[in-house]
């Protein structure tokens, strides 16, 4: 009986693990790029536009949701998945977003520290499961850099996900809606705000250096004139090379 027990509770645990949990931003390869989804329950969805609500967890300004989750077979064992951040913290003013004056968002795991505030600083990557996957949720922590917060405010952060594995496109840029103590319709607001003028169209095309739709010739002659600089790089690690090369190609064709 202890064993069949033991041997349930393995299972469920198994199946839990295997599971991808609702809230977090599911993360596939989609034409050799990372993609962020949205996790119903049911069925993942393309979405770059993501809500947090910090206090969350009972700590005022502070959330580690949203977490981030991807299947095992996801990605390369031995290599990292990371975030970089694209710009400063804004705020959103009700009608548009601002830069933030004081405000930051400190970005943590373990002992790696990312800041986005007026500018941001670098962010890091994370190893990849045994399994292949990815389930990481970092500590996101509202502070001044000087004086006080704002009483309440709703932040956004833009950021884009990448792989080490030197062949895997950087994710196209993606949004995180953060809610101080504004009310839910606020927030929604926001969320529908950053969906409508930030994030409005398609994704960028992986690959498609001259925005007609397709990965071809044009791109291929782009990145080979773009050899050794960062003008071309699509691995994110500030150089045009052959990993970009294989990307291109593995990318060759219409845009889906």
């Amino acid at each position: 009986m202890k064993f069949i027990l033991a041997l349930s509770t393995a299972l469920a645990v198994a199946g839990t693990a295997l599971a991808q949990h609702v809230g977090d931003i599911a993360l596939e390869i989609a034409s050799g790029a990372i993609e962020t989804n949205a996790f119903d329950g049911v069925t993942s969805t393309p979405e770059r536009v993501f809500g947090a609500t910090f206090g969350d967890t009972g700590i005022a300004r502070f959330t580690s949701n949203p977490g981030f989750e991807a299947l095992p077979g996801t990605f390369a064992t031995g290599t990292r998945v990371g975030f970089t951040p694209r710009g400063g913290l804004q705020v959103f003013t009700g009608s548009a977003v601002a830069p933030v004056t004081t405000e930051e968002i400190e970005m943590k795991f373990l002992t790696l520290v990312s800041v986005i505030g007026v500018k941001a600083t670098p962010g890091f990557d994370l190893a990849v499961q045994t399994n292949g996957g990815w389930h990481r949720h970092l500590s996101f922590t509202l502070r001044a850099s000087s004086g006080t917060l704002p009483a309440t405010g709703i932040y956004v952060a833009e950021l884009e996900l990448y792989s080490t594995d030197g062949v895997t496109l950087p994710s196209a840029p993606f949004w995180l809606v953060f809610n101080d103590g504004a009310s839910v319709a606020d927030h929604q607001s926001a969320l529908a705000w950053v969906k409508a003028n930030l994030a409005g169209g398609a994704p960028a095309c992986p690959g498609d250096l001259d925005d007609d739709g397709s990965v071809g010739p044009a791109d291929l002659a782009s990145l080979l004139s773009s050899w050794g600089s960062a003008g071309a790089d699509l691995t994110g690690d500030g150089t045009t090379d052959a990993a970009d090369l294989a990307a291109v190609l593995s990318a060759w064709g219409a845009c889906n």
